[in-house]
């Protein structure tokens, strides 16, 4: 029997991930997989917390134009 460390509490990922708290999901995820050899799920579970995190702090605004407007001349 794999010991509590070394396997993925996927109750607790997804609580941490509804409430949003991405950093401590991401921590969670880190340290369980520095103590066990298969990290495919966890790589895949860390992925997708980064690519929320990659959508949700896009800076939509970046590269419009809001200043000057050609109507405004």
């Amino acid at each position: 029997m794999k010991s509590p460390q070394h396997h993925i509490d996927k109750q607790k990922v997804n609580e941490l991930i509804s409430k949003q708290e991405y950093g401590k999901a991401l921590n969670y995820l880190h340290n369980i997989r520095l103590n066990t050899s298969d990290t495919k799920k966890i790589d895949a579970l860390i992925e997708q917390i980064n690519t929320i995190l990659r959508f949700q702090n896009r800076d939509v605004f970046a590269s419009t134009n809001l200043d000057m407007d050609p109507w405004f001349e």
